[in-house]
């Protein structure tokens, strides 16, 4: 049963979206004080948020320009200068969006729906992938000349994907997850099945890129490392579920804390925790919210956890609920997301 709860000390946002935040991305440390949204009512948001002590304040900076994407937005992301926003969309395109100057260009186009789109540090670049079964590849010499500088062909459509440092690990609809070395983007390193028997709906890349970690629509989290010599160290664990109706959510979305390698998971059954993968153990287990938890990211420092309640659409269009659908910044306090010694 969805409660009314609040997270002390949480700050609500002003101005969310109209419809369900699909995803959340803090700014760069170049100018760390922004966040941006993705969402349903194919809006991309940026606010500015300050974090004098422990009470957060933020106000809404910009909206991208109206007419910019017809359909959802799927992902976003920020250049590294924190200048550029670039987008994701179910129209099947990716936008980028200046905030200096509010223009904004069209630098991807697939044939099916954008899932995620990454910066590429190495290269330079926009990597994008789609429903239609693709990675693309975008310079970001060429933006605006609709020209991928590779495209790499999958098994399936893009579920989820993430990027750091020199790895992409991208997972599709038929479970399959491909590793790519960005020094060499056209390449699979590792090609494996997950051991995930549901379907995956996000993918995040420990912050030493030694791994990753996938959550799944079946309440479930695998752990992996990339290294041949660490994969006894591969675990799964369960999460997200209800022990006294035995139902079962999806993990909606992992972010991992830079400084200290934790992660937090954001389920569908409107409640998020804070783990230590090492250890093997929940650090902090927070109150169930009104709505699913769709989204959730942790600012540069680490410092503030945002977080989005909305309607999932886990359970269809039958089961839509608005009901207290909003976006949220917390303060994280050292001792929930530190490990334990």
């Amino acid at each position: 049963q969805a409660s009314n709860a609040t997270i002390p000390g949480a700050h609500q946002v002003a101005s969310p979206p109209q419809d369900s935040v699909s995803c959340l991305k803090f700014s760069p440390s170049t100018r760390p004080d922004l966040l941006c949204s993705g969402a349903w009512d194919n809006t991309v948001n940026v606010y500015q948020y300050q974090k004098p002590a422990r009470d957060i304040q933020s106000k809404p900076l910009a909206q991208i320009p109206a007419n910019a994407h017809s359909e959802a937005v799927l992902s976003v992301g920020w250049k590294p200068d924190a200048s550029q926003i670039f987008t994701g969309s179910v129209d099947k395109s990716g936008k980028i969006w200046d905030l200096n100057s509010n223009q904004v260009i069209q630098y991807a186009a697939h044939s099916e729906a954008i899932k995620s789109a990454y910066w590429v540090e190495a290269h330079n670049m926009i990597v994008t992938g789609s429903w239609d079964k693709t990675l693309k590849y975008w310079p970001s010499q060429s933006f605006g000349q609709g020209v991928p500088a590779a495209t790499v062909t999958l098994t399936d459509k893009v579920y989820a994907m993430d990027v750091r440092g020199n790895f992409l690990v991208v997972a599709c609809a038929d479970k399959k997850l491909y590793t790519i070395d960005l020094r060499n983007p056209t390449a699979f390193v590792k090609t494996h099945t997950s051991p995930l028997r549901h379907q995956i709906r996000t993918v995040a890349i420990f912050p030493d890129c030694k791994g990753y970690a996938l959550g799944s629509t079946e309440g479930r989290v695998q752990v992996t490392n990339f290294a041949d010599s660490e994969q006894h160290k591969n675990f799964a664990f369960r999460c997200h579920r209800d022990p006294s109706t035995q139902d079962v959510y999806a993990v909606n979305c992992i972010a991992f804390h830079a400084r200290y390698g934790t992660f937090c998971t954001a389920g569908s059954d409107g409640t998020f925790n804070f783990w230590d993968k090492d250890a093997k153990q929940r650090l902090k287990a927070f109150s169930k919210l009104a709505n699913c938890v769709s989204a959730c990211d942790f600012n540069a420092a680490g410092d503030v956890l945002a977080y989005a309640v909305a309607y999932d659409w886990s359970k269809g269009f039958e089961s839509q609920n608005s009901s207290g659908e909003s976006l949220w910044l917390m303060p994280v306090l050292d001792p929930d997301v530190k490990p334990r010694k």
